[in-house]
């Protein structure tokens, strides 16, 4: 045994010339670019994405674009001594590349481009093209509650190449959004057609926070639509693109073959094979979609690289079954996926995930390394040069930051679930880990339960790191997300897998062996019908879709950020507190930005823009929201697409009571969706609305929602004050008791409410025709500063009177007919008055401060021809 003075001294170099102290760990800075250049793609990948980021905000001169491409070349000149400056440079040039490519896909249109023929007006035109894609037939979807069946829509994508004119025709190209307001049954892709309707400029939205499809559009290579009224409108010419046309009859096919001896007709059942395997989610039923989207699963509704996953395990099980080497898995799975995205319905998702999946192979194929970073740099490059403006396309980012997690994130929050595991159970120490138990103490079953465990941990953290890293994007662009999305993709993962390869199985052996595809009809059926129930159950659980108020950019990216900042710190030696300071701070940034804003001493209405209804929500000094009607004719998800976007945009999550004006359809058709999203504090109506829903099938519906959810119902007639909150006042002014007033018309008894602050006032008068207005001239005084005019601004043989007798300064009118259609008489009438209509307008807002009082419309900038000048 060796004495104290032959140990080793840690002050004293090693005899045999090892110093274990002289042993240095790399910088941060070489470790950086060491891992660098192991991922030689990702800097021109991030230098490509700077650069379309910062043109689309900042149009940037082709000039300033070339100046940056040559500094980086010169910063190539010293990297010959200094590696590491080859990285920025590379950067930089893809940044002048973004740039460019983003100026070229975004603005620059050839002289012959079809918008050039349009204006800011619809016009009748004709035109001839080409289908691009499977014409989708489809019914308007109303929200929750189907109100009035409408008649389905066609739509479809069309390049134009010819617009008619007087002297027979005119050389065009570009795209055009085609929907033709009937079912047309004798169209596929790759027919040249012929078509008469009206031709239209994508529009900015009309109200604040809706969606721009007009920039949507734009992003997409799509800048005009057009409105066919019937299926006459479509004549289908002689000759057609052949391979679009046999890719078409192919996917008719294989749905054919799948749907057969598995589900008769059209059916939720038969829609969800449509779209689960083949991606054609158009077909999916809306009350399944919306569960899907309540579940947080609608991912697998739209063949992504979930799906692409999904079947890419199931052939290397086969082949690992089989005996095969990783590169014959690889090549045959190249060539599956390859042949599965040409068969499904053409998406940007499949494209994706189908590049993506070949990289990989590749890599294999190659034997080089799996750096799993550099080949989804690759694909990144690849797809953003093919289309630039796609980086802003949800699915671009959800594709890849939910890779980016799965790759990154799950191991890291796998490991540190397993250590808080052990902690928890005090088997921390080294000896009592599960690896050194098994070599101590091998026990069957203990190896059993800890294989089970590892398995349920490794599945537990992919759904945490795709849910983790895919919810910030989620809320940016949809204003909600699923507390449950993580947890419920877990749960029906392994039905999706059976269903998705069973079906695929199907479909193949339809057209080898029909016995057998037979037989696989039954359980396909029986699994499909699972699975729906099984989403039916999860989107009933309490909290499974939150909406969320509007959040901007720079703190999804401040999110992201943070993710990527606690990857990295074990990297680069960072100390723990560090990213948890970045934590804590960006909890602060989103309790800033989720918190209720401050109202001050300001009364606010916003008339929003619904076409042919109402709908005005008003919020007090006190922070109380109220709403005065919610519908619109026809009936559309107003909640979803008009209402909604504001409440995000106001950051509102309570709406604290809804007054009901009368029982007509296009004045509440979207309360059983608000109902269904929001917190209501209270309904309120008159109380000829509660009469009019024991003969009214509609009105009784949505009595009976409102009853579902436990709301107090209450009715209100003159004369009466709803609210007295100090400083604002709501004054009931019609109708009165229906034992007073025996009233035949439903718009006739119509809740007329004037809201008091600061002096000043606002006029709500609902639909009021000539018997309410002839007993409101006659019994009430009407004054007011803003009037929402009756009946969108219908005419009546006292309403001049009645305009005269409020003396509106602003006056206010929700309609769905724009002043140039309006021959009543009324724009004379307005001619001393501010004027605003929605129609023309947008959505309008008052603003009522202890000073002053001021009304303005949604500003909604009209695209001009100036936009798309080419070279």
């Amino acid at each position: 045994m060796p004495d104290a003075s032959s140990r080793w001294n840690a002050n004293e170099p090693d005899r045999t010339g090892f110093d274990p102290l002289a042993v240095s760990l790399p910088s941060r800075r070489e470790v950086a670019w060491r891992w660098l250049a192991m991922q030689p793609l990702v800097p021109p990948a991030v230098g490509l994405v700077a650069g379309i980021w910062l043109d689309s905000v900042w149009p940037i001169p082709w000039v300033i674009g070339l100046l940056l491409f040559v500094l980086s070349g010169l910063l190539l000149i010293p990297a010959r001594q200094r590696g590491w400056l080859g990285h920025p440079a590379t950067m930089l040039a893809a940044l002048a590349v973004g740039t460019c490519l983003h100026d070229l896909s975004f603005r620059r249109w050839p002289d012959n481009h079809i918008v050039r023929y349009s204006t800011d007006e619809p016009i009748l035109a004709r035109i001839e093209g080409t289908v691009l894609d499977t014409p989708r037939i489809q019914a308007s979807r109303s929200g929750k509650i189907n109100w009035i069946p409408q008649s389905p829509s066609t739509r479809f994508l069309m390049e134009a190449d010819r617009i008619m004119d007087d002297d027979g025709g005119l050389s065009v190209s570009g795209w055009v959004s085609v929907v033709v307001r009937e079912p047309v049954l004798a169209l596929a892709a790759g027919d040249r057609v012929r078509l008469l309707g009206w031709l239209s400029r994508l529009e900015p939205p009309s109200n604040p926070g809706g969606r721009d499809w007009s920039l949507i559009g734009r992003r997409q290579g799509i800048l005009l639509r057009l409105s066919c009224p019937r299926e006459g409108n479509v004549e289908v010419l002689e000759g057609h693109v052949a391979g679009r046309r046999f890719l078409n009859r192919l996917r008719l096919n294989m749905r054919g073959r799948m749907l057969e001896h598995t589900y008769p007709g059209d059916v939720p059942g038969g829609q969800l094979l449509s779209a689960l395997v083949l991606g054609q989610r158009s077909a999916v039923d809306e009350k399944l979609n919306e569960a899907f989207i309540r579940t947080g699963t609608v991912h697998y509704l739209s063949v992504s690289g979930a799906h692409v996953g999904m079947l890419m395990s199931a052939l290397w099980l086969g082949g690992m079954l089989l005996g095969r080497s990783r590169r014959e898995c690889a090549a045959a799975a190249m060539i599956i996926v390859t042949l599965y995205a040409l068969l499904a319905e053409p998406r940007p998702s499949i494209l994706r995930a189908a590049l993506m999946a070949n990289l990989f192979c590749i890599s294999i194929l190659l034997r080089r390394p799996t750096r799993s970073l550099n080949w989804l740099a690759a694909a990144a490059i690849i797809l953003l040069v093919a289309r630039p403006t796609q980086l802003f396309e949800p699915g671009f980012q959800l594709s890849f930051f939910t890779l980016i997690g799965l790759i990154f994130v799950s191991p890291r929050l796998y490991d540190a679930g397993g250590e808080f595991i052990l902690r928890v159970l005090g088997r921390d120490d080294p000896l009592l880990r599960p690896a050194m138990q098994k070599r101590i103490n091998p026990n069957p079953l203990r190896d059993f339960l800890w294989r089970l465990t590892r398995w349920l941990g490794q599945w537990l953290s992919i759904g945490l790191a795709a849910w983790l890293v895919s919810m910030p994007i989620c809320v940016y662009h949809f204003q909600q997300f699923s507390v449950w999305g993580w947890l419920n993709t877990i749960l029906i993962a392994p039905l999706v897998w059976l269903v998705l390869i069973l079906g695929l199985l199907k479909t193949v052996l339809a057209g080898i062996l029909l016995f057998v595809a037979d037989w696989l009809g039954m359980p396909l059926r029986w699994l499909t019908d699972i699975l729906i129930e099984a989403v039916y159950t999860l989107s009933d659980l309490p909290a499974s879709r939150v909406t969320t108020p509007l959040l901007p950019w720079w703190l999804v990216l401040c999110g992201l950020g943070v993710i990527g900042l606690w990857l990295i710190a074990p990297w680069l030696r960072w100390r723990k507190r560090w990213p948890g300071l970045a934590t804590v701070v960006l909890i602060l940034l989103v309790g800033w930005q989720l918190a209720p804003p401050r109202r001050g001493q300001e009364l606010r209405l916003h008339v929003l823009s619904v076409g042919n209804g109402l709908c005005c929500l008003m919020t007090l000094p006190d922070g109380k929201n109220i709403l005065y009607d919610i519908g619109s004719m026809p009936p559309y998800d107003l909640e979803r697409w008009t209402l909604g976007p504001l409440l995000a945009r106001e950051r509102i999550y309570r709406i604290d009571a809804v007054l009901l004006s009368h029982a007509n359809l296009d004045h509440y058709s979207a309360l059983p969706d608000l109902l269904e999203r929001r917190r209501v504090g209270r309904i309120v109506s008159p109380p000829h609305f509660v009469s009019h829903g024991r003969k009214s099938r509609s009105t009784a519906t949505v009595m009976r929602e409102a009853a579902d959810k436990g709301l107090v119902w209450e009715t209100l007639v003159r004369p009466a004050h709803y609210l007295d909150a100090g400083t604002v006042t709501m004054e009931i002014l019609w109708p009165p008791p229906e034992e007073e007033l025996e009233i035949p018309e439903s718009n006739d008894t119509s809740l007329v409410v004037r809201i008091n602050y600061a002096g000043r006032s606002i006029l709500l008068s609902g639909d009021i025709e000539q018997l309410a207005q002839g007993r409101l001239l006659a019994e009430a005084d009407l004054k007011a500063d803003v009037l929402v005019l009756p009946h969108h601004g219908g005419m009546r043989s006292n309403t001049r009177q009645f305009i005269e007798s409020v003396n509106p300064r602003y006056c206010l009118r929700s309609s769905g007919r724009r002043d140039r259609d309006t021959d009543s008489g009324l724009l004379e009438l307005m001619a001393d008055r501010r004027y605003f209509n929605t129609a023309d307008d947008g959505a309008l807002e008052v603003r009522i401060t202890p000073t002053d009082i001021s009304a303005q419309p949604f500003s909604s900038r009209k695209v001009s021809a100036d936009s798309y000048e080419g070279y």
